[in-house]
């Protein structure tokens, strides 16, 4: 017992138990949160390069260009009413109980620092309104996410897409608009004399050298699913 305060927290409904309503089940919408129970989904920034929420290091949020790896994908969980990852079933959370404006993944409990909705855009606490946003509002490669108050900028604003309606991604096969063959590890030889092909050193310097059979790191190939040319070996 409290004084009285208006607050939420105080506030009930009284429900007749012939009248309580089921609540949604898997594949169906929950209004309140806005999502789709038990349904995988992806979350795509607003900014320029669309990149995708992603879980690194088994913790911490970022965005990253898509992979199609686990960290990347979520689901909204009824029982907890919390957002979960894919890679390990752990919740959205504010780190501390929410007395921070710091965001990860954690082992789920229902506070309300793990309790967030989605509508118009926006992913909202369902406590305080603070928002998801992309730090410093910089569309990079890797950039950690957190909490804000909403001032409705692109940095603030994502795209949920379910992946059962994602068109299956082209795994082989010449992909038109890019001009690879997918998945088909390729050599990148130069057109001077000793055609020399070119070589990945420590997994991030390109060098040319004399063609060796079967070494890797002279191997590259296009992934379809991030758009990339990847090293085969790195």
């Amino acid at each position: 017992m409290n004084a009285k305060t208006g607050k939420i927290s105080q506030q009930w409904d009284l429900i007749y138990v012939d009248q309580m309503p089921e609540e949604p089940k898997k594949g169906e919408l929950n209004k309140e949160f806005g999502l789709y129970v038990q349904r995988d989904f992806n979350i795509i920034s607003a900014m320029t390069d669309h990149r995708y929420l992603e879980v690194i290091n088994n913790k911490n949020m970022v965005i990253k260009t898509p992979n199609g790896n686990k960290g990347q994908a979520w689901y909204f969980d009824q029982q907890s009413k919390t957002i979960k990852s894919k890679l390990n079933n752990k919740s959205w959370d504010i780190i501390n109980s929410g007395k921070t404006d710091q965001f990860q993944v954690y082992s789920t409990n229902s506070g309300w620092w793990q309790l967030f909705s989605y509508e118009g855009g926006f992913f909202s606490n369902m406590w305080d309104n603070r928002v998801l946003d992309v730090y410093q509002g910089k569309d990079a490669e890797a950039q950690k996410v957190f909490l804000h108050k909403r001032h409705g900028q692109k940095n603030q604003k994502w795209q949920v897409r379910y992946i059962d309606e994602v068109k299956s991604v082209q795994t082989k096969g010449l992909v038109g608009d890019f001009g690879f063959h997918a998945n088909r590890p390729f050599y990148f030889r130069s057109r001077l004399p000793m055609q020399r092909v070119m070589e990945c050193i420590g997994a991030n310097n390109l060098v040319i050298k004399r063609w060796r059979k079967n070494v890797k790191a002279q191997q590259f190939l296009f992934d379809p699913v991030s758009k990339t040319i990847r090293s085969t070996q790195w």
